[in-house]
């Protein structure tokens, strides 16, 4: 629709009342109801035909969103609406064998229903209301305890030990208390970070597929986008704190669930570590995390010198159609910070230009494949996905040098999307492999 997520999604709210993850949730169980109702499929042949492939987590989700789980669901419907023997009903889903995957992922049939939110006040009084609910039960779990004739003594004691385990952090958004070491944390984007430490997050925004850490987060709840994830799934979460990036709409939204930690996106990857590491109460492990990651540059260098490659270009492409767009800025992800932060390799004259001008507020260029030959290096990545264009037989994408003699390398756009150390580290890794292996053909 040639709009940038952020934009699609402001414009998807304006227009039906919610964010477009929500309307896909609310469709997904929308349609397990009609399929747990009218069919005799199995719940993990319905989860899956609706977008889920957990079973557990699509049952809890359904639960949450319809008040009973989806086997007591399909009991007391079948058992008051449905009779099996009912040629009516029978004809509907015997005559044809019918697709689950059609009805959200690939077919994008929605029989042109209009979409009614559930609350129509909106997601913000929903999120209010969960927010208002988890308050006051945490006010009345705490006020239990009994009056054994020592209560001003053991309220004392309790304060104490609840100062104690608490420490103020300072942020760009000041001073923010959290937890002293926090086991329940969520994080929207610098995910990679977090698993670096060997804290596994509760809940983390949408992975990238092919992140470094994809297979590390197949059991953390997903919570949408990192710029509009799901509010209420958040909240149901309890974190005790939760880290983010630099978008003051979503800390006013976050910072209303628990404690909200946010880290400027311009920030290095020392000072962000170190953030991390003193929020999660690990400041000897920050310390040591980057001492082996600047370990493992000296190293990835040096076998890049031993290669006599070193010296080389590299140029980082996407795209395909007509035009490529190609990377001129070492913040841009697609490997970029790996090539020209620390592996220290440099682009075409052309590009280096670019990345060196302090006043370049851009990270990619397009660039028509006639003129393309001027933008290769003696190395060209490809940030590589499903679907993108296949080149192979264009011929002046034949014909550039570097695609010529073999030295086309793919990359994938979800492994090289992050700038965490752990993605970079990884990174590191696979370009060095690659490119000392192109010295051995």
């Amino acid at each position: 629709m040639r709009y940038s997520p952020s934009h699609l999604s402001i414009q998807f709210k304006q227009q039906l009342g919610c964010s477009p993850i929500e309307y896909l949730i609310q469709l997904r169980i929308e349609k397990a109801s009609i399929l747990l109702e009218k069919t005799n499929a199995s719940l993990r042949d319905i989860a899956m035909g609706v977008g889920y492939s957990d079973v557990y987590y699509f049952s809890r989700l359904f639960k949450k969103r319809v008040g009973v789980s989806p086997t007591k669901f399909r009991q007391k419907k079948q058992g008051s609406d449905l009779v099996k023997d009912s040629p009516s009903m029978s004809e509907r889903y015997s005559i044809v064998d019918w697709s689950f995957q059609d009805y959200i992922e690939h077919g994008y049939q929605y029989n042109e229903r209009k979409y009614e939110p559930m609350n129509k006040r909106g997601l913000s009084a929903i999120a209010t209301l969960f927010l208002c609910l988890t308050l006051l039960l945490s006010a009345c779990s705490s006020g239990t305890s009994s009056n054994t004739g020592g209560g001003e003594k053991q309220a004392s004691t309790t304060q104490a030990v609840s100062v104690s385990q608490t420490k103020m952090v300072s942020t760009m958004k000041g001073d923010v208390e959290i937890p002293v070491n926090p086991e329940r944390v969520v994080v929207m984007y610098y995910t990679g970070d977090v698993l670096a430490f060997d804290v596994t997050p509760v809940g983390s925004s949408k992975i990238q597929e092919g992140a470094a850490f994809e297979e590390e987060l197949k059991t953390v709840e997903s919570l949408g986008e990192w710029f509009e994830p799901n509010v209420e799934a958040v909240i149901q979460l309890k974190p005790d704190v939760i880290i983010i990036p630099s978008k003051d709409e979503l800390y006013d939204q976050m910072q209303k669930i628990a404690p909200t930690v946010m880290i400027d996106f311009s920030t290095s990857l020392d000072e962000r570590l170190t953030k991390i590491g003193e929020v999660l109460g690990k400041e000897k492990e920050a310390k040591e995390l980057l001492a082996n990651f600047y370990t493992k540059v000296e190293d990835s260098q040096e076998k890049l010198e031993e290669a006599g490659i070193s010296d080389k270009t590299v140029s980082i492409m996407e795209g395909g159609k007509g035009k490529m767009s190609v990377v001129i800025s070492y913040t841009f992800g697609r490997g970029s910070q790996a090539f020209y932060e620390y592996l220290g390799m440099k682009a075409p004259d052309i590009i280096q230009k670019k990345i060196d001008d302090k006043n370049n507020t851009n990270e990619a260029i397009d660039v028509s494949l006639e003129v393309l030959k001027d933008y290769a290096g003696d190395y060209v990545f490809r940030s590589s996905y499903d679907g993108m264009v296949d080149l192979t037989d264009h011929p002046v994408w034949s014909n550039i040098p570097a695609i010529k003699e073999g030295r086309l390398i793919e990359i994938d756009f979800g492994f090289c999307y992050y700038n965490d150390i752990y993605s970079l580290s990884k990174q590191l890794d696979f370009i060095v492999d690659q490119l000392v292996a192109t010295t051995k053909n």
